[in-house]
């Protein structure tokens, strides 16, 4: 009988203590999927991109597409956006309007203007280039004063960059405006296809790769180009630089402030909500950082002494600062340092913390860009063969190795061509003995830094909880699209005149009744 007890009392401790860890785990799934609610998704940059193009010609039928979109836009479906000015001719207007889409696959990567006569000096024939033709029954080119314009799109997934936003010029200030916000022009003047004296201007963004610090970029760039200036004030090209840097560096900045209003002041707090850290756990990462890095206990360190710590030759200082710009610090004068070369920025507990656990929560594939962005200051997805070359001067220095020596005479870059982020990551998977030391360097923080086992359990509930918040956003989805769809039925039972106003205000009611409860 008291063997039975016994058993018994071992078996019901055994199913407390699992059920203590069952609940510990949930906890700590709820507050990561807080926080990826709160932080994650605040510094979460959705690239969009343009994914269709529609014409309408004449008040009429724009004036019946706007209807029409309005009531989608309104019921919660895709819509369009109108582009400010028209294209059109004295006799009528034409009408450009553009659809956003977040779906890389639909991403419209290469637009070119054509003429609908095959005897015309622009037609172009796309089929058998794979573009997709964009042509209005009424731009055929058929009567005397018919337009004969049709836009020719492609969507290629594989190319490094893709159509963000579209614009249309009239004046000369207003193209000058346009090239300041980085819009390219379409080679040829609409009025070459019987439309209005404009032009059609494209914004070229980049959805492969993770930016970095943009304002420190950005400044690192206005500053060459300033010293350049100074030996040629008079060069209008070294001019209209110097203000399109500064035009961009003023919005990263603001850009920079809105995606930190919701984040921690306090590097500490952050990364204890960053990664559901027990406080028993924050203390042992302070502790690391004060027995392990910073020997003379001054509370600060330099990247060198975080190098020599990792047991890293200071040849991978360079790459070892960049990941302190990945922290995005909350000092801007620290984080100027970061993305100065030739300064000696001093790291304290909370930065230090902050960067390496920014960077161990990585997966591969974000590694790469976090490389491959370090010299794609510009977030085009292009990089010089050079800095290439560079890479791999800080990562096996003088190309000393044996392996890498004779992985370069099998790859044969040039060093005056440029690479696009799929051909940096064709090779990487290649020869991945050229990157090796990136990941070598993550490792090491890990196993440092609470070990690797701890960290990839980390990882595994950061990818729970992102699997489990993208299925309750499709269900809310669902629900709102469901729960639209009813009311307009229901209104339109009713014989309501304006449905779309009806629909979204009984809505928003029930929202906020929901809300209450």
């Amino acid at each position: 009988m008291a063997f039975i007890a016994t058993t018994a009392s071992l078996f019901n401790g055994l199913r407390r203590l699992l059920l203590f860890d069952k609940e510990a785990n949930a906890k700590e799934l709820r507050t990561i999927k807080k926080t990826i609610r709160k932080t994650m998704t605040v510094q979460k940059r959705e690239v969009m991109g343009i994914g269709d193009i529609i014409l309408t010609v004449g008040k009429a039928e724009t004036n019946k597409f706007q209807a029409e979109n309005d009531s989608h836009r309104e019921r919660g479906e895709s819509y369009y956006t109108r582009v400010k000015n028209d294209v059109g001719s004295k006799e009528q207007i034409v009408v450009v309007w553009i659809k956003l889409v977040s779906d890389h696959q639909e991403f419209i990567t290469d637009l070119k203007l054509g003429s609908t006569h095959p005897k015309h000096d622009h037609f172009f024939f796309g089929d058998k280039e794979d573009y997709q033709v964009i042509v209005h029954p009424k731009m055929r080119g058929m009567g005397a004063n018919d337009p004969s314009l049709c836009l020719w799109c492609k969507k290629d997934s594989s190319k490094p960059r893709h159509i963000a936003d579209l614009k249309i010029s009239y004046t000369r200030g207003a193209q000058v405006d346009l090239v300041r916000n980085n819009y390219e022009m379409l080679p040829l003047c609409l009025s070459r296809f019987g439309l209005a004296y404009a032009n059609i201007w494209v914004l070229w963004t980049s959805s492969k790769v993770m930016r970095l610090t943009d304002s420190d970029h950005i400044e690192k760039e206005l500053k060459d180009y300033t010293a350049m200036l100074k030996t040629s004030p008079d060069d209008p090209v070294l001019i209209k630089m110097v203000n399109t840097a500064n035009r961009r560096l003023r919005d990263a900045q603001l850009q920079e402030e809105d995606h930190g209003k919701d984040i921690p002041g306090d590097d500490l707090v952050y990364i204890k909500h960053f990664l559901a850290l027990k406080s028993a756990e924050l203390d042992k990462l302070c502790s690391i950082y004060r027995s392990s890095i910073d020997l003379d206990r001054d509370g600060r360190i330099s990247i060198e002494d975080y190098t020599s710590f990792l047991s890293e030759p200071l040849t991978m200082a360079p790459f070892i600062r960049q990941i302190f710009v990945l922290s995005l610090p909350t000092d801007n004068q620290l984080g100027a340092a970061y993305s100065n070369s030739n300064a000696k920025p001093i790291l304290e507990v909370g930065a230090t913390l902050k960067a390496t656990a920014i960077f161990c929560m990585l997966c591969p594939s974000e590694l790469l860009k976090c490389i491959f962005a370090w010299h794609d200051t510009k977030g085009y997805g292009v990089i010089n063969n050079s800095d290439f070359l560079h890479l791999l001067g800080i990562f096996h220095p003088r190309h000393n190795d044996d392996v890498v020596v004779r992985a370069l005479k099998e790859v044969d870059i040039p060093e005056d061509g440029t690479m696009t982020f799929s051909t940096f990551e064709g090779l990487t998977k290649k020869l991945p003995y050229l990157m090796y030391s990136a990941f070598r360097v993550q490792e090491k923080m890990r196993q440092k830094f609470m070990g690797v086992r701890w960290w990839r359990r980390k990882l595994a509930l950061y990818a729970k909880a992102n699997k489990q918040l993208l299925h309750d956003e499709r269900q809310t989805k669902e629900a709102e699209t469901l729960e639209m769809k009813e009311r307009y039925e229901f209104a339109r039972e009713l014989k309501i005149g304006d449905l779309d106003r009806f629909v979204v205000g009984e809505t928003k009611r029930q929202r906020r009744k929901t809300v209450r409860r």
